[in-house]
């Protein structure tokens, strides 16, 4: 798993990603004990837990936006590249750079809108109803994903190894 070029940023990328997977695991099991206890106190007790829904939905959004991150890093998400298969290897290194980089200013447009929306008076008082918990701390997954994706990306286009789309084969 380790190149010959690499940095102090891809290990910290890959130390990242294992943080995220492992938080990305506690969410998954916190998820199903919290359905597994509210099934549990509907059908039992006939007393069903009443924040149960509200908190999976927010545990789903964590999962979710921590796992984009991971792919990120891993470099799993869908690419069309049908045609990057007929360019030359000096326009696929320029297509890969320019890519990468779209990503990089997309989501740091993102990660900008997204750290003046939780600093607004509207996102200060908004409250999630069946915990009463301030949803800003559920927002906060916002631009955290920004940033620890943004973080992936650099450290890949880091890496002096990687200067081209890994295209798939016909074999695959």
């Amino acid at each position: 798993m380790h190149s010959p070029y690499d940095t102090w940023l891809t290990r910290a990328s890959r130390h990242l990603a294992r943080v995220e997977q492992f938080a990305c695991s506690g969410l998954i099991i916190a998820f199903s004990v919290l359905l597994m206890v509210n099934v549990i106190a509907r059908y039992v007790f006939n007393s069903p837990l009443f924040f149960a829904n509200e908190l999976a939905v927010y545990i789903l959004i964590w999962m979710a936006f921590l796992a984009v991150s991971v792919a990120i890093h891993h470099d799993q998400h869908v690419r069309l590249t049908m045609l990057m298969g007929i360019l030359p290897k000096t326009a696929q290194r320029i297509c890969y750079w320019l890519t990468e980089l779209l990503c990089v200013a997309i989501l740091a447009t993102i990660l900008w809108y997204a750290i003046v929306w939780l600093r607004s008076p509207s996102v200060s008082y908004d409250i999630a109803i069946t915990l009463d918990w301030p949803k800003r701390h559920f927002y906060l997954i916002v631009p955290l994903f920004c940033a620890t994706s943004i973080f992936h990306l650099i450290a890949r286009l880091s890496d002096r190894s990687r200067v081209n789309f890994i295209l798939a084969d016909d074999e695959e």
